[in-house]
C-alpha cells in the first residue's frame, strides 16, 4: 500500500495580506508542521507528502530558505509549484538552487513512482512567460509539458496514474458553494485539456489546489480534488491510500492539536465541503 498526505497553499510570508477563505495562521506554520509530524507518528507510516503549490507567498531567497527549514520533516516532501511560488523571472532557478530536495528529478515536472502508482507533477502556467506569475490567471500547460507527460503515461500502461497540478480543473459545484455564480471557474481550454488527458489514460484522480476549498468532483470516472489550506482553520489535509485494487481519500485536521486560540468563519462552512467532498473510496480497474 502507498500512503501519502496532500496539503497546499501554506503561503509562508504572507502576513496580513492575501486571499483567504477561512482565518489564516501562516505564521504558525512551524507549529502546524510539528503537529502534523505528531499526527504522522500516531497514524503512520506515511510514504511522502505532496504540496500542491503556493508554499510561499512571494518569491524570495529568504522565503524559500525559511520554508525549506520548516518543511524539514522525516519523510520526502514533493512540491508542485503554484503561482505565488513563481513571482520572479528566476523563480525556478532559485528553487532548484535553494530547495532541490522538493524536486526529485531536479525538474519542475517529475514523477513519483511507487509499487502501487505513479504520481505525475505538472505545474500549470499562468501567462505568456513560462513559470512566471505576473497576476495573469490563464491556466495552461506548455506543449513540452504535455508531450513529456504523455510519454510517461504511455510508458507505463499497467500502472495506476495520478496527476497533480496547482490550478483547479473544475469550478466548485454550486450544490456545495450555495452561490448563484461559478466559484474559481478555470478557462474551458484548461479544463478540456486535463479532462482529455485523464480520460484518455484512465487516470482515476487529478489533484489541484489554489481555490482554498475542499472539493471532490467526480466526472466520467475521474475524481477531481482540491484541498483547503493547512494554514487556514481548521488546518486540514488529506490522506490518500493506494492499493492495486482501490484508491481512498480521507480529510483530517489539526484543530485539536493547535493551541493558538484559532477563529473560524461559520459563514463559510462550504469551504470544508460535504461528506462527499471530504472522502471517497473507489475500486480501480485491474491492469493487465
Amino acid at each position: 500500500m502507498t500512503r501519502f498526505l496532500y496539503i497546499s497553499d501554506t503561503h509562508w510570508g504572507s502576513g496580513d495580506t492575501g486571499y483567504t477563505m477561512q482565518p489564516k495562521y501562516d505564521h504558525e506554520l512551524p507549529a502546524l508542521l510539528a503537529a502534523l509530524q505528531d499526527w504522522i507518528e500516531a497514524h503512520g507510516p506515511i510514504d511522502f507528502l505532496l504540496h500542491g503549490g503556493d508554499m510561499i507567498h512571494e518569491m524570495s531567497a529568504d522565503n524559500i530558505r525559511q520554508a525549506a527549514a520548516w518543511f524539514d520533516l522525516p519523510l520526502p516532501i514533493h512540491l508542485c509549484l503554484g503561482n505565488h511560488d513563481l513571482t520572479a523571472h528566476d523563480s525556478v532557478d532559485t528553487w532548484m538552487a535553494l530547495a532541490p530536495q522538493f524536486f526529485p528529478e531536479a525538474s519542475t515536472d517529475f514523477t513519483i513512482k511507487t509499487t502501487d502508482c505513479m504520481i505525475h507533477v505538472i505545474p500549470n502556467q499562468y501567462g505568456p512567460t513560462p513559470f512566471l506569475w505576473d497576476r495573469t490567471q490563464d491556466p495552461h500547460f506548455l506543449d513540452s509539458q504535455i508531450q513529456a507527460l504523455e510519454q510517461r503515461l504511455d510508458a507505463a500502461p499497467d500502472t495506476t496514474h495520478l496527476i497533480l497540478t496547482h490550478s483547479p480543473v473544475h469550478d466548485l459545484p454550486q450544490a456545495q458553494s450555495g452561490l448563484d455564480k461559478p466559484f474559481h471557474q478555470p478557462l474551458a481550454s484548461f479544463t478540456d485539456c486535463v479532462v482529455e488527458l485523464a480520460e484518455k489514460y484512465d487516470v482515476p484522480c487529478v489533484l489541484g489546489a489554489h481555490s482554498h476549498v475542499n472539493m471532490n468532483k467526480e466526472l466520467n470516472g475521474v475524481n477531481y480534488i482540491t484541498v483547503s489550506p493547512l494554514v487556514e482553520t481548521p488546518f486540514e489535509f488529506k490522506l490518500f491510500e493506494v492499493l492495486p485494487e482501490s484508491l481512498t481519500m480521507e480529510t483530517h485536521n489539526l484543530w485539536d492539536r493547535m493551541d493558538v486560540g484559532a477563529r473560524y468563519n461559520w459563514n463559510s462552512t462550504f469551504v470544508q465541503g460535504r461528506a462527499c467532498d471530504r472522502s471517497f473510496h473507489r475500486t480501480l480497474t485491474p491492469h493487465s
